[in-house]
């Protein structure tokens, strides 16, 4: 089963993007969406490397909010032993 956590995108770099995702940044391909994107958008990716997928801002909120109710996130959007389950 895979899980698909938003990224909020930081810079658009040509064919890339720097994402954001609970403090974890990643360089993702833009080049499978059919649709232009800017700083600020959310995105679905796959294999943490491929955006798939851009979501509306509720979308991601309502995604995050479900993160942090499984996984027990603080205010600050850090889950609780984060690196392990983002590797998932």
């Amino acid at each position: 089963m895979c899980i698909a956590i938003p990224v909020r995108v930081i810079e658009v770099r040509g064919p890339n993007a720097l994402v954001e995702r609970y403090g974890e940044q990643l360089e993702v391909s833009l080049m499978l969406l059919g649709e232009d994107v800017a700083p600020g958008d959310y995105l679905i990716l796959q294999a943490r490397a491929w955006a798939v997928e851009k979501i509306s801002a509720d979308a991601a909120q309502e995604a995050y909010g479900l993160f942090d109710e499984l996984f027990g996130a603080n205010d600050e959007r850090e889950p609780v032993n984060s690196a392990a389950w983002l590797e998932h």
